[in-house]
């Protein structure tokens, strides 16, 4: 209590001198040890002797001591940016197993609510609607920002044959659509990137009109695959042309269900894991997570009555589901599947016990429960809970 604080300073300071000593003894050299261990002895003497000002004086030395022991680590600044950046992908990655988990509407099943992935094409005979249609590149960049619209235009520079065109994918948000070719005399080329998902690239923007005769399939990750036969591309031909609009990309909190049950009426995320209709469709590839709107939660009755929808005798009552049985700002009410959909869904049914019930809120265009059954609970991941991007739209909280 009466001890004068520079004793007690110079007292904590013998005391982490000696553990230093202890955790770095493996890479200190004799010569080294042997310089802190005689400046500590020195210090360790004029603490007892010493004045306030040599004790803090041997104190700096003793303590420079310790830091020229070691050998000055190279590139301090990158290391510690590396660092940094290691920690933030941890923590990112923590996030995202166990609390929120990043997620992009890929089809239009949830339109108006939720936008999926839009594609508009022109081809050589909409040169003049192109030209009017395709703005400036600093219009570009504002409309990638904004809206998540990218341009695209890719005309063949080379003759060529094609023999397969895929997708990989970015980050799991960005699509690039690869042509593998060959040249005239049968070497392979480097393969053509297009930004955009593959089945837009062919479908919509133009590319499939070229490639002939060709075999659709699926790869590991569920993304189409298009095997061509050989299709013969001159120079200059215009092989995709148009703008695609990215998909919603939202935040899933995993996190609420493990403290509440699923909400009739909200947007959920889950996997299809064991869904067979899904599976079969998509050639028994891994699972895959879809989005729709949860209507019916286990124990209840339902009925597709066009175009509203009856929960246990009752028109539902939930906000998002009255603005779809509205008809109102582009929802276009619920419809019955088709007899001949071969759906298990149905259009009428009791859910069983922890089973749920999912439809789109584009119902006319939307493959759910209606089509091939319910979700069962181990499949939920948790509700879809803010858009983050893009920004024009739908950003903002979900419901």
């Amino acid at each position: 209590m009466f001890t004068a604080k520079y004793i007690k300073e110079g007292k904590m300071l013998l005391k982490g001198v000696t553990k230093f000593i202890h955790y770095k003894r493996d890479i200190l050299s004799e010569e080294k040890l042997n310089a802190i261990q005689e400046k500590q002895a020195e210090f360790q003497n004029r603490l007892k002797t010493g004045t306030k000002e040599e004790v803090r004086e041997q104190a700096k030395e003793l303590q420079k001591v310790c830091e020229r022991s070691l050998p000055m680590p190279s590139m301090p600044g990158l290391r510690e940016n590396v660092e940094v950046f290691f920690v933030a992908i941890v923590i990112a990655l923590g996030i995202r197993s166990y609390f929120l988990q990043p997620f992009k509407i890929p089809t239009g099943s949830m339109q108006p609510t939720l936008n999926g992935i839009i594609a508009q094409g022109y081809s050589d005979q909409d040169e003049a609607k192109w030209n009017d249609a395709e703005p400036n590149i600093l219009v570009k960049g504002w409309d990638l920002f904004w809206r998540g619209r990218n341009y695209v235009e890719v005309r063949a520079k080379e003759d060529f044959t094609v023999s397969k065109v895929y997708q990989k994918n970015w980050l799991k948000f960005f699509s690039f659509t690869y042509i593998d070719r060959e040249d005239v005399n049968g070497e392979k080329l480097k393969p053509i990137r297009i930004w955009a998902p593959v089945d837009k690239t062919v479908k919509e923007l133009g590319l499939g009109k070229l490639l002939g005769e060709f075999r659709a399939s699926k790869a590991t990750d569920g993304s189409p695959i298009f095997l061509v036969n050989g299709a013969e591309i001159k120079a200059g031909t215009l092989l995709a042309r148009g703008y695609i609009d990215t998909g919603d990309q939202v935040l899933v909190n995993k996190l609420s269900y493990h403290f509440r049950n699923p909400t009739r009426g909200e947007v959920f995320v889950f996997t299809t894991q064991g869904i067979s209709l899904i599976e079969e469709r998509n050639g028994n590839t891994n699972s895959q997570h879809y989005i729709k709107r949860l209507v019916a939660v286990p124990g209840d009755s339902f009925e597709v009555k066009q175009p509203e929808l009856y929960i246990n005798g009752s028109k539902a009552t939930e906000p998002g589901i009255v603005r779809v049985m509205n008809q109102q700002d582009g929802y276009p009410g619920y419809r019955r599947s088709p007899k001949n959909a071969g759906n298990i869904g149905k259009n009428s049914g009791t859910l069983p016990p922890k089973e749920y019930m999912a439809m789109g809120d584009n119902s006319p265009n939307s493959w759910d429960s209606r089509g091939w059954g319910t979700v069962k609970e181990k499949n939920l991941v948790g509700p879809a809970l803010f858009v983050y991007w893009p920004f024009g739209a739908h950003w903002g909280l979900i419901d």
